[in-house]
């Protein structure tokens, strides 16, 4: 039982990397544009695609959808990730021009650009936060390593689209977001009792939110500046996550004494 487990995760990160892979070679061979337009898409939901091959293989399938997909707090699990997201972006942006001593501007977003924003929706979490999150949980790893050991191989994960170039920032710094994103999001979590919809939408609007206030390098003449500020106003975020979680979990223990 204990080697199926295993052998189950095992799959899971082999498929999920594997996948991209593969992708990106046939884009190299294949010139038709729509074709490689599909292959974009099936890359990037490679760990949800992953996810639902491994547990239909195990029969699993109605369990999994059942316990990731909930009605309890389905409005916090959509509002709150958009208003981290979009403030989070703006202040950096606000920061950044007030700073650089340039005109606020937004980014431009183009049709297919927005779908392939769009398509974040259900190409990643569900995979990430939706299995390898609760596999993890499930297997008696400690709870405050769980976002980091996440954080870790999403982070490694995106190795594709440092191949293809669609990543302006610099490996550490995205390393470093990556990180700190992976707690917001397992507060996320936590905060809607597990409702996956939390950080589909948090991934969702990040994205989003990203391209709207041109916060790339590629955006703004190859500075990353804004980038920086963005994972430092996270960090805060973060930080005060977790200061008024503490208080929550303090004043339930006082209440229960």
């Amino acid at each position: 039982m204990r080697i199926k487990k295993y052998s189950n995760l095992v799959l899971f990160l082999v498929i999920a990397f594997l996948l991209p892979f593969v992708c990106v070679i046939a884009q190299t061979i294949i010139s038709n544009e729509f074709i490689c337009f599909i292959l974009y898409g099936i890359q990037a939901a490679a760990p949800t695609i992953s996810a639902i091959a491994v547990v239909y293989m195990n029969g699993e399938g109605n369990t999994f959808w059942a316990n990731m997909f909930h009605k309890k707090h389905l409005w916090r699990a959509v509002t709150l990730p958009v208003m981290i997201a979009g403030v989070t972006m703006f202040l950096a942006k606000t920061i950044f021009c007030f700073w650089a001593g340039r005109e606020f501007t937004l980014g431009s977003l183009p049709a297919v650009q927005f779908i392939m924003i769009a398509w974040a929706l259900l190409a990643e979490e569900i995979g990430w936060r939706g299995y390898l999150d609760l596999w993890l949980r499930r297997s008696g790893v400690c709870k405050g390593r769980i976002p980091f050991i996440v954080g870790g191989i999403w982070c490694l994960w995106h190795y594709h689209y440092f191949l293809q170039r669609g990543i302006q920032v610099p490996v550490w710094l995205f390393c470093i977001s990556c990180m700190i994103e992976s707690y917001i999001y397992s507060f996320l979590m936590e905060d809607t009792d597990n409702n996956i919809v939390s950080a589909m939408v948090y991934h969702f609007a990040w994205n989003l939110s990203l391209h709207v206030f041109a916060i790339n390098p590629s955006d703004n003449n190859g500075d990353i500046s804004p980038y920086v500020i963005t994972a430092l106003i996270e960090a805060i975020v973060l930080i005060v996550y977790w200061w008024i979680r503490r208080g929550r979990s303090a004043a339930t223990v006082q209440i229960e004494r």
